[in-house]
């Protein structure tokens, strides 16, 4: 493994010219304090450097992480939401927008954005979903309206903007 290369083997030569390894990106730094593998040793020393000066920035990592699974509960369960917009997704992990949001009513859909294009090939790769299909995914907000079954207006979580 080089020192650009993530800890799942993943090299920024295999994704083309748009994402640079050796510079950090707030959605792989969070990845990493989630004990996630998708990140590179710049992330790594980045997340480091903060936590250095921010102990606790895993615990609230993960507590924000585990805010966002009980809003989206909340929203698809009791407030019967079943449109979701998820800007600044980060890289996918255990209990996606979809997979919470789909559980509690299958018929959800979801749009995805971010501007990480490390973000965009994993969720493409990785994300799955009930019968109506996978998340739209996005690199940046136009075009997203096309992708949605109209527009209308509901609940805007806000969870990490960092990224």
């Amino acid at each position: 493994m080089t020192d650009s290369s993530s800890s799942s083997g993943l090299r920024p030569q295999m994704l083309g010219k748009q994402v640079d390894g050796t510079v950090p990106h707030s959605a792989r730094v969070w990845n990493y304090w989630l004990g996630g593998t998708d990140n590179f040793a710049a992330d790594r020393v980045l997340g480091d450097q903060v936590r250095a000066v921010f102990p606790n920035i895993v615990e609230v990592a993960r507590a924000s992480r585990a805010f966002l699974g009980r809003a989206v509960r909340y929203l698809a369960g009791e407030a019967g939401i079943r449109q979701f917009l998820d800007v600044g997704t980060g890289l996918p992990t255990a209990d996606n927008t979809h997979e919470v949001a789909q559980r509690i009513a299958p018929q959800s859909r979801i749009v995805y954005v971010d501007n990480d294009p490390l973000v965009l090939v994993h969720a493409r790769a990785l994300l799955t979903s009930t019968r109506r299909g996978p998340p739209t995914t996005s690199r940046r907000m136009c075009g997203t309206r096309t992708r949605s079954s109209g527009p209308r207006r509901g609940p805007w979580i806000s969870v990490n903007r960092s990224h």
